[in-house]
């Protein structure tokens, strides 16, 4: 059971299923993902928010398995199917959900420190895949080889040097996959979120971090909470790259079509909700959120048929931001703009 473009995606059909169709009146969605999808079956895992008293209460996992109906139809669940396994990619699925949520365990134990860390530690991150460095690799591999290899690092700066080219590498290959993904007209927002929600940096040099935690008021799913270097959460909203009507004409001049407008009071009503929950997020996560701010992604000019109209993309969004106080548009290209340039600007290792 699978889509065209012109037809709506069958797993998010079936995520706004579950959503509409709690098991008890006062259980509330949070977050489904399809961890699984084939012709006969589609798997889900299901995260509600049960209300014990008050602002308090607890998260539920509930895994379902699902039988597609005929023609396009719709799902039901599939009688029996009370547990199910999964592999490989689902395991993966279910991996980024839960981490999403509940991030790294706490006393999660330390690994033994090698006589050779430095070096070990830039060994491991090629060898995981954490980085495409290439003849970096072959080097690494080599230095750790030889005899007193850490220490003779160590004394000329070469360690330094050799991690800053994999860290180089490692963002560059971030944005030729977050430029692959916007080229797709079919990209969906999770296909964004997967990359920038570990990938922060590429939204500047001003947020320090990121939180672990994307639910933080009890409605509220963030898709990248960052924390700004003053300690305030700074909010990213992120929409998809694919929107025909990005701009549209009005008069003699252009204005944000309606998916703007739509993700901007979205995430409008995520800045009010996490102003009136201020007190508890910051008692309970100390996290300042009182008058944060967001950035909302969305939209790309390559996907804007009309050259003519493309070419106003930017003037167009310069209009709408300038009257807004809380939230700014940007564009894909804006972003990986900006990522690029920044790594242009970054000191070589070499000095």
């Amino acid at each position: 059971m699978t889509s065209t473009p012109d037809e709506p995606d069958p797993a998010e059909e079936l995520r706004k299923l579950i959503e509409n169709s709690a098991p008890e009146d006062d259980w509330r969605h949070v977050e489904t993902a399809v961890v699984h999808r084939s012709d006969d079956v589609y798997k889900t895992a299901t995260i509600w928010f049960v209300p014990t008293g008050g602002d308090d209460g607890k998260l539920i996992l509930v895994a379902q398995s699902w039988s597609p109906r005929p023609g396009h139809s719709g799902f039901h669940l599939r009688p029996g199917a009370s547990q199910w396994t999964c592999e490989d990619a689902a395991i993966g699925e279910l991996h980024r959900l839960l981490s999403a949520r509940f991030g790294t365990p706490s006393g999660t134990a330390e690994p033994q420190t090698e006589p050779d860390a430095p070096l070990s530690a830039v060994i491991r991150k090629v060898q995981t895949g954490e980085a495409d460095a290439g003849q970096l690799a072959q080097l690494a591999e080599a230095l750790a080889e030889a005899p007193h290899a850490a220490e003779i690092l160590a004394a000329h700066g070469a360690g330094q040097v050799l991690l800053d080219g994999i860290q180089a590498a490692k963002q560059r290959d971030v944005i030729t996959a977050l430029s692959d993904v916007v080229r797709d007209p079919a990209a969906k927002e999770n296909d964004f979120q997967r990359i920038l929600e570990e990938s922060w940096w590429m939204f500047g040099g001003r947020f320090v971090d990121k939180t672990k935690r994307r639910l933080l008021a009890v409605m509220t799913q963030l898709d990248v909470p960052l924390i700004r270097a003053d300690g305030a959460l700074h909010v990213v909203e992120l929409k998809r790259a694919c929107i025909r009507d990005l701009i549209i004409p009005y008069r003699k001049f252009f204005v944000v079509g309606p998916e703007v407008n739509k993700a901007v009071g979205q995430t409008l009503n995520y800045l009010r909700e996490l102003d009136e929950e201020r007190n508890s997020i910051k008692q309970k996560l100390g996290i300042e959120c009182r008058r944060a701010f967001a950035t909302v992604v969305i939209g790309h000019p390559g996907h804007v048929g009309d050259p003519e109209v493309r070419e106003h993309v930017p003037e167009t969004l310069r209009t709408y931001n300038a009257h807004l106080s809380r939230v700014e548009v940007i564009t894909y290209a804006d972003l990986i703009q900006g990522a690029e340039k920044a790594l242009e600007l970054a000191p070589s290792p070499a000095g």
